[in-house]
């Protein structure tokens, strides 16, 4: 066949595999179809990470826009802000149905990223399949066995959108076996930034890209060549190879740049400690990946059932290879050993690094110790701590291993050995029943559009995404957020005002809570204007007591807006007034019948708040005494010293500061050497019982 004509068939097969692909994945999410635009489909933890996902949509989208930065969210946390730099905002996803969003809202853009990660990573398991020498039908359908696998199904029933975008990891895999095998630098170039995609995606894949990468260049290391070849030529094509696979991390470093800068500071709010006992419980067990699905709408319950013995503690734990997968991949591993036998080592790592540390065999506990547990010293690795998600290492090993097994039977048997393939495959990996979460909002957030300012959603709920979906609608600040992982918060935890609402507990301080202005003033200051509260979501207790929180802060004040499940508080104006109140490094307040007091660490932060757009001055009074013996204090305004203050030792003294201070939030760092405390207690230094400001 002449070579154009060869060029345009091959063509033609691919989009027609990619047509195939887009309609397979339309009749796989079939049942949701009809609520594209209402709701998104997936159970009961699709109801938490799928609307967190579908908002991360609309911030992207709104980012660009705006032109804002998308990893630097000014929306979440107020007045702080975060940086999503660590958090599944799966970049890439958002960039690619952009126009969706913007056109059809966030709920069509999510579905319709679903139907394309399911087209795309079909598209790319029959890419690699084809790579390796399987003809186009058993590709096809090797294509389809990944896509439709039990792990990636269960993502999208999850309404984990980064996990679901698979296809870019599978496109790294087929362009990483072209780099490795053929000669130039176009695939080496676009190997690696599809890698840098992969890691706008997702920094789980990344991670595990990364593994997948170093294992890679072992097995395909060109140790032996033609018999007739001399030692210098091996020499050079082993350099050439070396050079070609160095060049991908270092292509993909360029494009994940902006990503990797941030990272310092989006993990400066989190202590990122998982206990082994979290670390056992995210790792697959050794019969995982022999059940069936538990998806399946026959037997699914049954096997979800087993599931929770074994899994007691997560909801998804689908670790399930899929058995015609299985089934195809060992004939592959018995027929083509050739050709087959890095892929297999690859599906087996796959599955011990899934394994995690410790290996448990049902609800066996062996204590025999797995390779997981070196995995966790490599740099980065804190930021995946799920070793099960490693099985998509196996997922994607088994496509190829799948379509060499069937192209051999396929030569044997014919086309009836592919009508069998297809008619129990069908079978096991029959789409779930997609229960659909509604887009619901109380039409109370579409008026709070119209305002401007921050809000306030009482009860604090860190574990719920309703924030977030109800923010896709009113697009104000809010305090709080939810977010895959929880940030530091010192300013709900310090606050005043905001501190007693957001514990709903009542802890005003008698030092500085705050000293010259009202709690309410206070708030107000920080720029939040609504305060929302979901009676609905209180119990008895913790009702009674933000009634009574809500009437200390805000006296008289009557919501402007309520139903049966929530009520809307607008506060008042800011009024000008600076104020101070304590910040980290203190031990908490104690009271006797004369006084209050509270004992500084070795360094304690005043944080002082200028409402207004200019500076002002303001004069700070602080009575203290020296614990112990006498000692010297160092100040400091915003990092920058303004002096020392002499304390003597239980004997009070009075240092008075005239400062100028800036728009917003200051801190005054107070720093002295310290002794061990009485009773147990840690180091302290000194003891503070007045502060004040005054203009």
């Amino acid at each position: 066949m002449p070579r154009n004509q060869q060029f345009n068939q091959g063509w033609r097969t691919t989009i027609v595999a990619l047509a195939i692909y887009l309609v397979a994945s339309f009749i796989y999410l079939a049942p949701a179809l009809p609520s594209l635009g209402s709701g998104i489909p997936g159970g009961a933890v699709a109801a938490t990470d799928g609307w967190q996902h579908t908002w991360h949509l609309w911030w992207v989208a709104r980012a660009m826009t705006e032109g804002l930065d998308p990893l630097q969210m000014s929306l979440l946390y107020h007045p702080t802000g975060v940086n999503l730099a660590i958090h599944p905002l799966n970049l890439t996803t958002g960039l690619l149905v952009a126009p969706i969003t913007l056109l059809a809202g966030p709920i069509v853009a999510f579905n319709s990223a679903l139907v394309i990660g399911f087209t795309l990573t079909g598209f790319g398991g029959f890419l690699l399949s084809q790579r390796i020498g399987a003809k186009p039908l058993p590709a096809l359908i090797a294509g389809l066995l990944l896509t439709f696998a039990p792990f990636h199904v269960t993502k999208a029933y999850d309404g984990q959108l980064e996990l679901v975008s698979l296809q870019w990891m599978v496109l790294y895999a087929w362009l990483l076996l072209i780099a490795a095998e053929e000669r130039g630098w176009v695939a080496p170039l676009a190997a690696g930034l599809m890698l840098g995609i992969v890691g706008y995606t997702s920094l789980y894949y990344l991670l595990y890209s990364a593994l997948y990468s170093l294992l890679f260049a072992l097995l395909w290391l060109p140790w032996r060549g033609q018999r007739e070849e001399l030692a210098d030529s091996a020499a050079v094509r082993m350099g050439a190879y070396l050079l070609r696979l160095l060049s991908i991390p270092l292509v993909a470093l360029l494009v994940l740049a902006p990503l990797l800068l941030n990272l310092p500071a989006a993990l400066a709010p989190y202590t990122l400690t998982d206990t082994p006992q979290l670390l056992n419980s995210r790792s697959a067990n050794l019969l995982d990946f022999w059940l069936p699905s538990y998806l399946h709408p026959l037997w699914g319950d049954l096997v979800h059932g087993l599931g929770k013995i074994f899994h007691p503690d997560i909801s998804a734990w689908n670790h399930a290879l899929g058995y015609t997968a299985m089934l195809l991949a060992i004939t592959s591993s018995i027929v083509t050993w050739r050709q087959s036998w890095r892929w297999v080592v690859i599906a087996i790592a796959g599955m011990l690094m899934a394994l995690g540390p410790t290996l448990f065999v049902g609800t066996i506990n062996t204590g025999i110790a797995l390779p997981y547990r070196l995995l966790i010293m490599l740099p980065g690795m804190e930021l995946a701590q799920r070793p099960g998600h490693l099985v998509v290492l196996t997922v994607i090993a088994l496509t190829p291993l799948a379509a060499l097994g069937l192209n051999w039977l396929m030569a044997r048997y014919g086309l009836r050995i592919m009508l069998l393939t297809i008619t129990v495959a069908a079978t096991e990996l029959a789409p779930p029943r997609w229960p659909i979460q509604p887009f619901t909002v109380d039409p109370i957030y579409t008026e709070l559009a119209e305002h401007p300012g921050a809000i306030m959603v009482l009860p604090n709920a860190i574990d719920s995404s309703e924030l977030l979906r109800d923010q896709m609608v009113h697009g104000r600040p809010l305090v709080g957020g939810y977010l895959a992982r929880i940030p530091n918060y010192p300013f709900a935890e310090l606050t005043p005002g905001v501190r007693q609402l957001w514990q709903i507990k009542d802890d005003r301080s008698n030092l500085a809570d705050p000293a010259g202005t009202t709690a309410a003033q206070a708030i107000a200051a920080y720029g939040i204007t609504h305060i929302v509260v979901r009676w609905d979501r209180l119990g008895d207790e913790q009702r009674d007591r933000l009634e009574r929180i809500l009437q200390q802060i805000l006296p008289g004040v009557a919501p402007i807006a309520a139903n049966d499940r929530l009520a809307v508080y607008h506060l008042p104006e800011r009024d000008g007034q600076p104020f101070i109140f304590f910040g980290g490094g203190w031990y908490p307040e104690e009271q006797d019948d004369q006084r209050s007091w509270r004992w500084m660490q070795a360094s304690g932060e005043l944080l002082l708040m200028n409402p207004n757009a200019h500076a002002i001055p303001v004069q700070i009074q602080l009575d203290a005494s020296s614990y112990q013996r006498p000692r010297e204090a160092t100040l400091s305004l915003n990092g920058v010293p303004i002096g020392t203050w002499a304390l003597r030792a239980a004997l009070l003294t009075t240092g008075r500061f005239s400062l100028i201070l800036p728009p917003g939030e200051s801190r005054l760092t107070l720093i002295a050497p310290t002794e061990q405390g009485p009773d147990g207690r840690g180091p302290i230094s000194l003891e503070i019982s007045r502060v004040a400001i005054s203009q």
